[in-house]
């Protein structure tokens, strides 16, 4: 599943795309927002965590919710790799929890319960150190004790039969245990994982989650500036019109006058330039909604806000951008923009 999701995370992320420029700005800004400490040492480590929890904040904003584990698994996996995290794994098992391997040669005895996906996984899953065992207890020694917690509602929670209790204090070997029996609890039991080794990893898997998006909009539009657009990546249902418009009011600005909003399509480049022009010399908010079904009209839009930035806005200029995700939309745009995405709610939390 991990690895189907990574496949697919490969295809969609030309959308995904940050500058250098765009990496300094959120840099400094977390270098403000760190605690001060009169001593070196807390005040590096105060930076450390601002910066990371800052630039993935930012950076998971602009990312679908099904892709936002990923890129989680992603920084804990590298921060792993370079020893800044202490987590005992070798390349094997790495390489097992993202490809979870197969050998189909050896008959399933265990039908009764256990798919054989599972058991086909469990025979690659002892060619690997310390786990050379494991298919032997689960068919022989504690058939009913493993059945029992295969049939756990959610088994990452609890601890294995036999001696392979000691895998809660080895949570990365205990993945690859649910990547074989439970591979529909990986995603739960790799939230979690993050949120035991990662410092504060707590805060990553539940980063915005309590938030209402005209929240994150709002905070988004504070770190915005009149060379910065806010573009959102849209999915089905997803309208942020009305959400822009709220962030509006309670900003002061007249949604009358000071707004304006254009639906991209033939014959509506010009309006769109005229209404650009408007928002730079009065400070007006604009709204370009469905980008992509005109991509010349975004080189010219490239152009503009170039412009712009040379001439200098009025200060009270925003520029709002709409797109469902594209290979059309130019990189530069993307990487000069903060981008959020805009998705239906999913279920109560």
């Amino acid at each position: 599943m991990l690895y189907f999701l990574l496949i697919q995370l490969n295809i969609v992320n030309y959308m995904y795309q940050y500058s250098l420029e765009s990496f300094t700005t959120f840099f400094f800004k977390a270098i403000e927002k760190a605690e001060m400490f009169d001593d070196e040492e807390p005040r590096v480590l105060a930076l450390r965590d601002m910066i990371r929890m800052t630039i993935y904040q930012w950076v998971a904003r602009g990312l679908f919710e099904k892709h936002k584990p990923i890129f989680r698994c992603q920084l804990t996996f590298r921060l792993m790799q370079k020893k800044i995290l202490n987590v005992e794994y070798s390349e094997k098992e790495m390489y097992f929890l993202l490809n979870c391997p197969l050998r189909t040669d050896v008959p399933n005895p265990l039908k009764e319960w256990l798919p054989d996906i599972s058991w086909y996984a469990m025979q690659k899953l002892i060619e690997l150190e310390g786990f050379e065992q494991f298919a032997q207890n689960v068919e022989k020694e504690a058939p009913n004790r493993f059945k029992d917690w295969y049939n756990e509602l959610g088994p990452e929670d609890e601890k294995l039969p036999l001696d392979w209790k000691k895998l809660e204090q080895m949570p990365f070997q205990k993945l690859l245990v649910i990547r074989v029996l439970r591979p529909d609890r990986i995603t739960t039991a790799l939230d979690n994982f993050v949120g035991r080794i990662l410092p504060n990893g707590l805060d990553y898997v539940n980063c915005d989650s309590t938030s209402s998006f005209v929240e994150v909009l709002c905070n988004s539009y504070n770190e915005s500036t009149t060379t910065t657009p806010i573009y959102f990546i849209l999915s089905p249902g997803a309208n942020p019109v009305k959400d822009v418009e709220a962030l509006g009011k309670k900003n002061g600005i007249d949604m009358n006058k000071m707004f304006h909003s254009v639906a991209l399509g033939q014959g509506q480049d010009v309006i769109a330039m005229n209404k650009l022009d408007i928002g730079h010399k009065e400070g007006a908010w604009i709204m370009l909604q469905n980008v992509h079904l005109m991509p010349n009209f975004l080189k010219d839009l490239e152009k503009k806000l170039d412009q712009f930035a040379q001439e200098g806005s009025n200060p009270g200029f925003r520029l709002f951008l709409t797109s469902d995700p594209s290979n059309s939309i130019p990189i530069g745009l993307l990487e000069r923009c903060i981008k959020l995405t805009n998705e239906p709610p999913q279920g109560l939390k």
